[in-house]
C-alpha cells in the first residue's frame, strides 16, 4: 500500500489514460533511495489493464555493456525486428547481438528503437517500465530518450525511475519528471500504523520524520528496530533513531549479519556483470561456496532467484556488499568470474572483470579492453567503447599505446556526443604522443571538437599550429589542415585569418583537390560577402556548385558541401542551393544519419525562406532546432535556431522570434566563437517593429563579442544597420557610404544591387524618389527574394506618401501588402497597412494565410513526404516519426486542407507550394487507421 503518493498516482494514473486515448507520454520519477519509486512502478503496473507491459531495468554491473538494458526489450521481441525497415533492422540486431554488427550512426539504432516500440502498440496500448534508470548503459539510456521525445500518438506510456537529476541519466533529461518528495507526519504515522498496528504518539512521528528525512524506507528500517512499546510511546525511543543513516547503508546492517560464505555469494552477485546465475554458481563453485549460501540471501529477503536470474530486492544490496568487501575481496572476485567466462560471446564480460581484478599496468588486458570497444564500436555504442578505451588507457604499460587508445576514446566520444569528455581525452592524449601522425591526428579531432562546441578560433589556431608543424613534403596534408583552419576562422569571424588560410593553401599544390579548391573559394567568397564586398565574393563562387557534386574519392566532405548550398542561398541563387542541399537531406535521412541532419537541414532552410516558401523554411528549421538538440551538436543547434528566429521575424511571430533568438545566444557562453545569425535575427525583428536603436544595439553586440579583427569594417557592410542608421536619424559612416557606392556601381549581386537603391531612395530628395526605387525593382526582377522586394515597395510607398504623392504611394503598398500577406509576415502586413490607411484608402480584409501556412511544422514534413509519394512508413522512417504519429500527423494535414486522399494532397500541395510533383504513383490509404481516441 502506498501512503502519501496520492500526487504521483494521480499522474500516473492520468499517463495510463492518456495512452489508452493513443496519446503517448512519458514520466520520469525522480528520487533518492528508498522514496518508493520501485513501488510507485509496481502501482503502474497494477493499474495498466488490457495494456502491453515491457520492462527495463538498469543494473549497476552491466553499466558499461552496450546496449545490455535494450536487450531486455528487443530480446522477447525479437520476431518483430523483421516488420522494421531494413536499415533499422540491421542496425538494431547488431546492437543486441541478434546479427552482424553494424558500424553506423548510433541514431540508426534509436530510431528502430522507436520503430519497435511503435509496431508493439499497434494492437493495444504499451506500458515501458524502465527501473533504475540512473544505471542504464548510456546507449541504451539516450535511445529511450530519443525515443520518448519523439513520441506522439502510439498510445505508449514510458514510466521510467531515476535517481537525483544529476545522476539521473539520459532517459530523464529534458523529460517530464516528478520528483518524490518526503513523507508528510501524517502518511508517516499512516506506514508505521501498516507495518506494525501500532498508532504512533505525534512526537515520536515528528522525530520519525526528522531524522528519517520522510524517507519511507528508513521510517520502514527503523521501525523494525523498535518495541511496541517503543512505537506506542509506553517506553523511551534511543536518541538518534536507528534509522538515521546514509542511503548507501540502508542495507549495510543486513549484509553485515550474513554468515561469511552467505556475504561472498552476494559479492559474486554484485560484481557479476549479468543477472543470469550460470557464472556466479560456476564461480561460488571454485571459492567452495554451497548452495545454502544462496539459500540465505533468499532467507533474508535480500535476492530473488527465478527461472536462472537473481534480483536484488533494491540496488543497494549490491552497493552494500560491495562495500563491505575488502578491495582484496572484490578483485579476487572479479578475477573467479573473468575464470569461468571462456565461451566466445563471454570475451567482453571477461576482459572487464580481468580489468576490475588487475592493479597497476598490464598489456594483455589492455588489449582485450580495446577488442571490447571494438565491439561495442561495431555495435553503435560509443560510450561504452570510450568506458573500455579509458580502462585500456590507464592498464597500458607504455605512453604510446596509452596515448593512442586515449586519442581512439576521444574519436568515440565524439561519435557519442561527449564533446567536453572527448576535449579532456585529447588534451590527455596530446601530452602523450611523441608521433607526428599521432599528433597530427589528434589536432584535427582536438579541432572538430572545438569548433562544434562553439569555439572555432581555437581551432583554427590548433589547425594552423598542426600545419606548420608539417615539413615541405607533405603539401597535400597540409593544404588539407589549412583548408578547414580557414573555415575555423570564419566561423570565429577573423576574416582577414580565414583568408590567409586558404590563400595558403591554394598555393601549395599545382593540382589541389576537389575537396581543397571547394573549400578554398568558399572561404575566401563567404568572408568577403560578410565584408560587404558581394561581388569579388560572387566571382569565387562561380564552379563551387560543380565542384559540390564531385562524387567519387575526392568528393569534398558533407559539411562543405552543405555550406556551399548555404552561400548560394545567400547570392540568390535559390534553386541551385536546394538542388544542393535536398539530396543530401535525403540521403541523410535514408541512411539514418542524425549527426549531419540538422546542417542539412539548416542548409534547406536557409534556400527555402530566401526563395519565399516560408512553411518549407520553418519545418526544416524546426526540426534542424529538435533534432541537433538530441545530438548534442552545439554550433548546428545554434544555427538551426538562429534560422527559425530569422524565420519568425520575417514572419511578425514576437515571442518566438526572441524566445528562439535568445536561446541561441544562451548557447554562446563567454569563451564561444559562434557566428552572427542569431543578433541579426533579432535585428530584424527590431527594424520591423521600428525600434531602430535596438536594431543597431543587436547587431553591434553580435560583432563586439566575438573575435572579429575589424569589427567595424564587418558590421558596416550590414544593410540593416545602414538601413536603422537612417531610419534613426544617424548620419551614416565613411565605411557605409562607400559600400552604398560600391553597390550602386558597376556589376553586382542583383540583390544587393536593389538593397542598395533602396538605402539610397530613403536618403535623397524627393525630386530622385522615383529614380532610386524604379532602379531597385528592376534588380529584385533578378534578384526573386519576395521578402526583400515587399520591403522595397514599402519603403518606397512610405517616401512617396511623405512627399504628399498618396495616390502612386498606394500602388506601392498594395504591392508590398500582397507580398508580405502570401508571406504571412503579419508585422510586416500591418505595418504596411497603417500607412495605407494614412493615404486615405480603406483597408480590404486582410488575406488568409494559405493553407499550408496553417499546418505545424511537422504536420508540414508529413506532408511534404507524403505528397512526394511516400507511404506512412517510409515518411515514418524518413523523418524519425512512428508510423501512428505519420497517421496522427496526416488525419489533421487532411481537416486542415480540406481534402481526403493522397492524390488530393500531392495536387494540393504542390499548387500551394509552388513545386512540380515529381511523377511518381501516389498509393492511397486512410489518413488515420489509430483506435478510437
Amino acid at each position: 500500500m502506498l501512503f502519501g503518493r496520492q500526487t504521483e498516482t494521480h499522474r500516473i494514473d492520468e499517463l495510463l489514460r492518456d495512452a489508452r486515448r493513443n496519446v503517448s507520454g512519458t514520466l520520469v520519477l525522480r528520487g533518492e533511495a528508498g522514496m518508493g519509486k520501485t513501488s510507485l512502478l509496481e502501482y503502474a503496473t497494477g493499474a495498466a489493464d488490457g495494456m502491453r507491459i515491457c520492462t527495463i531495468r538498469g543494473w549497476e554491473p552491466e553499466q558499461d555493456l552496450a546496449f545490455a538494458g535494450l536487450a531486455q526489450l528487443v530480446l522477447p521481441h525479437r520476431q518483430v525486428i523483421d516488420g522494421l525497415p531494413a536499415t533499422q533492422a540491421s542496425a538494431l540486431r547488431g546492437a543486441v547481438a541478434l546479427g552482424p554488427a553494424q558500424s553506423s550512426d548510433r541514431f540508426s539504432v534509436y530510431v528502430a528503437t522507436l520503430s519497435l516500440l511503435s509496431v508493439l502498440a499497434e494492437d493495444s496500448p504499451l506500458l515501458l517500465i524502465v527501473d533504475d534508470a540512473h544505471v542504464l548503459d548510456t546507449p541504451s539510456a539516450e535511445a529511450l530518450a530519443f525515443t520518448c521525445r519523439r513520441l506522439v500518438a502510439e498510445g505508449i506510456a514510458v514510466l521510467a525511475a531515476s535517481r537525483s537529476p544529476q545522476s539521473a541519466g539520459g532517459t530523464a533529461t529534458a523529460l517530464p519528471s516528478l520528483n518524490l518528495v518526503r513523507l508528510d507526519e501524517h502518511s508517516a504515522a499512516d506506514l508505521v500504523v501498516e507495518r506494525s498496528g501500532v498508532q504512533p504518539p505525534r512526537n515520536l512521528v515528528r522525530r520519525l520524520v526528522s531524522g528519517t528525512g520522510g524517507n519511507p524506507m528508513a521510517i520502514v528500517e527503523a521501525v523494525e528496530h523498535l518495541t511496541n512499546a517503543q512505537l506506542s510511546g509506553r517506553q523511551a525511543v534511543p536518541d538518534p533513531i536507528p534509522a538515521e543513516m546514509s542511503a548507501g547503508a540502508l542495507f549495510a546492517r543486513q549484509v553485515a549479519m550474513l554468515g561469511t560464505a552467505a556475504r561472498t555469494a552476494l559479492l559474486l552477485l554484485a560484481a557479476s556483470s549479468s543477472a543470469r546465475l550460470r557464472s556466479v554458481h560456476e564461480a561460488a563453485e571454485i571459492m567452495q561456496i554451497p548452495e545454502s549460501a544462496f539459500a540465505e540471501l533468499e532467507e533474508q529477503h535480500l535476492v530473488t532467484f527465478v527461472d536462472g536470474v537473481g534480483r536484488f530486492s533494491h540496488p543497494l544490496v549490491a552497493t552494500a556488499a560491495l562495500s563491505a568487501a575488502r578491495p582484496a575481496e572484490r578483485r579476487a572476485a572479479h578475477r573467479v568470474l573473468a575464470a569461468v567466462l571462456t565461451e566466445s560471446g563471454q570475451a567482453d564480460e571477461r576482459a572487464m572483470h580481468l580489468a576490475e581484478a588487475t592493479i597497476g599496468t598490464n598489456e594483455r588486458v589492455a588489449a582485450m579492453l580495446e577488442e571490447v570497444a571494438d565491439a561495442a564500436r561495431a555495435r553503435s555504442g560509443y560510450a561504452a567503447a570510450v568506458t573500455a578505451l579509458e580502462r585500456a588507457a590507464s592498464l597500458s604499460e607504455d605512453d604510446a599505446s596509452r596515448g593512442r587508445r586515449m586519442y581512439l576514446a576521444a574519436a568515440d566520444a565524439q561519435l557519442a556526443g561527449l564533446g567536453a569528455r572527448a576535449r579532456e581525452m585529447l588534451i590527455a592524449a596530446d601530452a602523450l604522443a611523441h608521433d607526428t601522425q599521432m599528433r597530427l591526428a589528434v589536432a584535427a579531432g582536438r579541432s572538430r571538437v572545438e569548433a562544434f562546441s562553439g569555439h572555432p578560433a581555437l581551432a583554427h589556431r590548433i589547425l594552423r599550429e598542426a600545419a606548420q608543424s608539417l615539413s615541405d613534403q607533405e603539401p597535400e596534408r597540409r593544404a588539407e589542415l589549412l583548408t578547414d583552419s580557414a573555415m575555423a576562422a570564419l566561423l570565429a569571424g577573423d576574416s582577414h585569418a580565414a583568408i590567409a588560410a586558404a590563400d595558403e593553401a591554394a598555393g601549395l599544390t599545382l593540382d589541389p583537390s576537389a575537396s581543397v579548391m571547394l573549400v578554398t573559394r568558399l572561404v575566401k567568397a563567404i568572408t568577403l560577402m560578410h565584408l560587404g564586398l558581394h561581388r569579388d565574393g560572387v566571382l569565387l563562387l562561380e564552379g563551387c556548385s560543380e565542384l559540390a557534386r564531385q562524387t567519387g574519392p575526392g568528393r569534398p566532405p558533407v559539411e562543405y558541401v552543405l555550406l556551399a548550398s548555404s552561400a548560394m542561398a545567400w547570392i540568390g541563387q535559390h534553386d541551385i542551393s536546394r538542388s544542393m542541399a535536398e539530396p543530401v537531406v535525403d540521403e541523410l535521412r535514408a541512411n539514418g544519419a542524425l549527426g549531419m541532419l540538422p546542417f542539412a537541414l539548416y542548409a534547406l532552410g536557409s534556400a527555402e525562406v530566401r526563395s519565399g516558401h516560408m512553411s518549407a523554411a520553418r519545418a526544416a528549421a524546426t526540426e534542424a532546432a529538435e533534432l541537433s538538440a538530441a545530438t548534442g551538436d552545439l554550433l548546428w543547434r545554434y544555427l538551426g535556431l538562429s534560422l527559425l528566429s530569422f524565420i519568425e521575424a520575417v514572419r511578425g511571430d514576437v515571442e518566438a522570434c526572441r524566445e528562439h533568438g535568445n536561446a541561441a545566444l544562451e548557447l554562446c557562453h563567454a569563451d564561444a566563437d559562434l557566428p552572427r545569425d542569431a543578433n541579426e535575427a533579432l535585428a530584424l525583428l527590431e527594424l520591423s517593429l521600428g525600434r531602430h536603436d535596438e536594431a543597431v544595439a543587436q547587431l553591434r553586440h553580435g560583432v563586439e563579442h566575438r573575435h572579429d579583427t575589424a569589427p567595424d569594417t564587418v558590421i558596416e557592410g550590414n544593410r540593416d544597420l545602414i538601413e536603422a542608421y537612417l531610419r534613426s536619424g544617424r548620419p551614416l559612416t565613411e565605411r557605409m557610404h562607400t559600400v552604398l557606392a560600391e553597390h550602386l556601381n558597376g556589376p553586382n549581386l542583383a540583390i544587393d544591387s536593389a538593397v542598395a537603391w533602396r538605402l539610397r531612395g530613403l536618403m535623397v530628395p524627393d525630386t530622385e524618389i522615383d529614380g532610386c526605387f524604379e532602379n531597385a525593382i528592376k534588380e529584385h526582377a533578378a534578384a526573386a527574394i519576395p521578402f526583400e522586394a515587399g520591403r522595397t515597395h514599402l519603403a518606397y510607398g512610405e517616401r512617396l506618401r511623405r512627399a504628399g504623392r498618396r495616390v502612386d504611394a498606394r500602388v506601392q503598398l498594395r504591392l508590398a501588402l500582397d507580398v508580405f500577406a502570401h508571406l504571412g509576415a503579419t508585422v510586416w502586413a500591418d505595418r504596411t497597412g497603417r500607412e495605407l490607411t494614412a493615404t486615405g484608402e480603406t483597408i480590404r480584409e486582410p488575406v488568409a494565410l494559405g493553407p499550408l501556412e496553417t499546418l505545424t511544422p511537422q504536420e508540414y514534413q508529413v506532408a511534404k513526404a507524403v505528397a512526394g509519394g511516400a507511404t506512412n512508413r517510409e515518411a515514418a522512417s524518413a523523418l524519425f516519426l512512428s508510423p501512428k504519429t505519420v497517421e496522427f500527423h496526416l488525419g489533421n494535414v487532411y481537416r486542415k486542407l480540406g481534402i481526403r486522399s493522397r492524390t488530393e494532397l500531392a495536387l494540393r500541395f504542390h499548387a500551394e507550394s509552388g513545386r512540380t510533383p515529381e511523377p511518381r504513383e501516389i498509393p492511397e490509404a486512410p489518413a488515420s487507421r489509430s483506435r478510437t481516441r
